[in-house]
């Protein structure tokens, strides 16, 4: 065995214990996440997104794993990009945003 799988071995070990036992000994902390709702992007939003990194619609389809024809349908207007699809482009939008200021 490696020595990494080892420690994580023996940490696992440890907070199994620590769980199991009546009086619990290692220190606990909550760690809470404010996830942000996922933007709703208009077909203009998306095109001038997709623009501002400077690919073909084939190549931006590729990034999002979509066909070239939903990439399309989303700068036409015609489909709204899922969640993950939305989620994506946010973070391409905060990123060029924060290159050019």
């Amino acid at each position: 065995m490696s020595k990494a799988f080892e420690i994580l071995s023996g940490a696992l070990d440890e907070a199994i214990h620590d769980a199991q036992n009546e009086k619990p000994v290692l220190k606990r902390r909550k760690v809470s996440i404010a996830i942000p709702p996922i933007d709703d992007y208009s077909a203009d939003e998306i095109k001038k997104i997709r623009w501002s990194v400077g690919v073909p619609q084939s190549l931006f389809a590729k990034y999002f794993g979509v066909s070239t024809k939903t990439v399309e349908a989303w700068e036409a207007g015609r489909n709204k990009p899922s969640g993950p699809s939305s989620r994506l482009l946010g973070l391409i939008k905060a990123k060029k945003l924060a290159l050019t200021e």
